[in-house]
């Protein structure tokens, strides 16, 4: 789970700054240090709240 997040999240920050590099010969690196440390938060909540929560679960004990 936290894999996948990081992977995804480094994939956006490393084309980010290429893209940047490029086109505008500066790198924002906070822009992208701050995006990337959201988006690896934003899907860490994601995966979490995928799960689902079992109710009857503790009922039953």
């Amino acid at each position: 789970m936290f894999r996948k997040s990081i992977r995804f999240s480094l994939v956006y920050f490393v084309t980010a700054v290429v893209y940047q590099l490029i086109f505008h010969q500066e790198v924002r690196w906070i822009d992208n240090i701050g995006i990337f440390i959201l988006l690896v938060l934003f899907i860490q909540f994601y995966e979490w709240a995928k799960k689902p929560y079992e109710w009857k679960k503790k009922r039953g004990k």
